[in-house]
Formats: structure tokens, sequence, C-alpha cells
């Protein structure tokens, strides 16, 4: 025990979070993005091998985020991806912008752009959905995975610095349980 309660260090007293808890978080939610992206093509592959019943159990978990209309998918080794291209293109534009990320800030940083951007980030998707939905335009694969990649990069500046901030307050410990911590 310290001479003087002046000098005693809580463990529940707040720390700095350090550059490696940032960096985890950040590897955690890369990990998850490329690990879903694994998932989408990693179906057709097993069925193409005879995996029937891997593939089967990984199509039924993520037509719980997608319709898997095989019209709207690419295919791979004669079988439809699990999601659609538009999903495909969300979930590829996401993790490309996860493993991007810090190149263009750093990891610390917790603030987010405003919410506006995401919106106008939703815009091209909306546009390509409505248009085709009305028979305006005829979209297509490629014009689903654009719009649908450019919406998944932008939802990355949200989601890694959510991620982080996470991470920061599991670290942080709150002052004052203990008597002797109160000044």
């Amino acid at each position: 025990m310290p001479a003087s309660p002046d000098s005693y260090v809580s463990p529940f007293a707040p720390r700095e979070f350090s550059a490696r808890g940032a960096w985890t978080a950040w590897a955690l939610v890369a990990g998850v993005a490329l690990l879903w992206l694994g998932l989408i093509v990693g179906a057709p592959l097993a069925a193409s091998a005879g995996h029937e019943a891997t593939a089967f159990v990984i199509y039924q978990g993520l037509k719980t985020v997608c319709h898997q209309m095989p019209e709207r998918a690419f295919w791979v080794a004669g079988h439809p991806l699990a999601v659609c291209a538009r999903c495909s293109g969300i979930y590829a534009g996401f993790a490309a912008a996860v493993l991007a990320y810090p190149l263009s800030r750093r990891l610390q940083r917790t603030e987010t752009p405003r919410r506006a951007w995401l919106a106008l980030a939703l815009a091209p998707t909306a546009f390509d959905f409505t248009l085709g939905i009305t028979g305006l335009w005829a979209n297509t694969h490629s014009s689903r995975f654009l719009t649908g990649a450019w919406l998944g990069a932008w939802v990355a500046f949200y989601v890694v610095p959510g991620a982080v901030e996470i991470a920061r307050q599991r670290g942080a410990r709150p002052k004052g349980l203990l008597a002797f911590d109160q000044k």
C-alpha cells in the first residue's frame, strides 16, 4: 500500500485508451467482414464440391438478410452466391472500406461523419432500385453491385468508429467505487 492516499491509483481509475485497443477493434470488424464475405462465396463453392449440408446451412442463414433470388445473384461454380448482387456489393464495399480505413483516418478517432452523408450514400442505391421497380431503367447486376458497394463503403465510416468507441468504453473503468477513490 502506498504511503499516502494521494499516490494510490485505484484499479478502477479510467485508463488511457491505447492504439492497440483501437487496432484490436478494427481487426475484429475486418475479420467479421471478411468471414461474412467468405460465407457468401463459400456457399456456392461448398455446393459445387458436394458439401450440400454446409451449403444449405449457409444459404439458410443468409436468407435472413437477403431475398436470394437466383436471377439477381452472381453465380460461382454453377451456383448463385448466398446473397443478391446488391447485397454482395454492400458487403464487399464494406469489407474493402474497413480494410482501407486505417489509411484514411487514425483508428483512435471515433467521431463519425454527419448522418446526412449516409443518406447521400444511400441515394444511388435508392435511385437504382426505384428506377428498376418502376420500369424506367433496367438495372443490372453491375448497377446493383456498384451502388451497393458505394453504400457499404460509407457504412464502414460509421461502424469502425462505433466499434472503437465500444472498445474504449469497455476498457475504461468507472471512478469512485471505493471510499478511498473519493477526493
